[in-house]
């Protein structure tokens, strides 16, 4: 009884973790199809699977436009999401599709118990609304240009940082061209700080890219001693994991954007990888017992273990090929690359191609 209670714990514990993944991958993770003015007032608040039924349903919207009774309507009927007649509505007017028009069940990204109904459970914004206003007031000019910014696409994600100035501005080239080919950007937080600087001081001999690196120069960053001093220019960021005895899959999911929560997805990933790739594994590490061995540290929760199998160049090889990316692992002791065994990493800069992790203190693992 206590074996079976143990593997139906794992197994519900495993499902948990995987739907928590999904409600993140749904909260920050923007599909290339659903990176349209549409779906602007669902990104972030509805789960992705309601969007790819909307996708679905949009293909209809050519063959169906506005007529009910072509439409039928029933993924409204049935999942309480826009039909294709609501969306070709939406799209003859070019009204963008709004949050209500979706059922509660798709906008539930959370664990919390309480029923959306329930009229003791009140939601309320103001302790973040007081910390925001509080943070606001203590940052300087630049600093509340950007929080001003990030806060006003929240408020507003019908509008778009992208949108073009109401004011004409004088660009070079040739005058009179009929196509805008200004590459101009919004400015970063340093180069806000860089402009103010030059307005006080009436100088602009300065470059930004030099403020910046001075920055990061006279920046202290924890646990920088636990790595070589050679490396330390190229550190811009060490990022602690909770301290279990599952940092280094935490490291690991948190890097690859699933959230450190994720660890138990990431170990049950890298189990499957040995499993499935069996063969190729036991010809690069000299045996199926080197594998079997690989596979029996992944299943056991002792940091040792965890300790053992981060550090020696065989599990890199495993994480490197399962995720199709490029992994860094440094330590004082040792630090190594390891490349994916099948393909090559992703060409597109939005996708992970590269990932880094550290051991410190000879126990503990975190993002670099």
């Amino acid at each position: 009884m206590c074996s079976y209670w143990d593997a139906m714990n794992d197994m519900i514990t495993l499902q948990h973790t995987e739907i928590k993944s999904s409600f993140e991958k749904s909260i920050n993770v923007v599909d290339h199809m659903h990176n349209t003015p549409l779906y602007n007032k669902l990104q972030g608040f509805v789960s992705r699977s309601a969007l790819s039924h909307i996708t679905d349903e949009y293909d209809r919207v050519k063959s169906v436009g506005t007529d009910s009774s072509k439409c039928c309507c029933v993924i409204r009927t049935t999942h309480g999401l826009p039909c294709a007649c609501e969306l070709a509505r939406y799209s003859t007017m070019s009204h963008l599709i709004p949050l209500e028009a979706i059922h509660v069940h798709w906008k539930k990204l959370n664990f919390i118990d309480r029923g959306m109904n329930d009229k003791e459970f009140e939601l309320s914004l103001q302790p973040e609304l007081d910390a925001l206003l509080k943070r606001f007031q203590e940052l300087d000019c630049a600093g509340k240009i950007i929080l001003k910014a990030k806060l006003h696409e929240l408020a507003f994600p019908d509008t778009s940082s992208k949108c073009p100035t109401s004011i004409e501005v004088r660009i070079k080239g040739a005058p009179g061209s009929k196509r805008d080919r200004s590459i101009h950007r919004d400015l970063s937080h340093w180069e806000h700080v860089d402009a103010m600087h030059h307005t006080h001081s009436g100088t602009s001999s300065y470059p930004s890219h030099q403020l910046v690196r001075e920055s990061k120069r006279r920046r202290v960053l924890p646990m920088m001693d636990q790595f070589p001093i050679q490396i330390h220019p190229f550190i811009e960021e060490i990022i602690d994991v909770k301290a279990d005895s599952n940092c280094g899959y935490r490291a690991v999911a948190a890097q690859l954007g699933m959230g450190e929560e994720s660890w138990a997805l990431v170990r049950q990933d890298l189990i499957r990888e040995l499993q499935q790739w069996q063969d190729i594994y036991a010809k690069l590490f000299g045996s199926n017992d080197r594998v079997a061995e690989l596979r029996q540290s992944l299943y056991v929760d002792k940091e040792t273990s965890i300790k053992n199998w981060m550090t020696i160049p065989d599990m890199g090889y495993v994480i490197a090929s399962r995720y199709n990316v490029v992994l860094v692992s440094l330590s004082m002791k040792e630090s190594m690359t390891f490349f994916p065994l099948r393909g090559r990493p992703p060409l597109s800069q939005s996708r992970h191609r590269l990932i880094a992790i550290g051991l410190v203190h000879d126990c503990h693992f975190v993002q670099v």
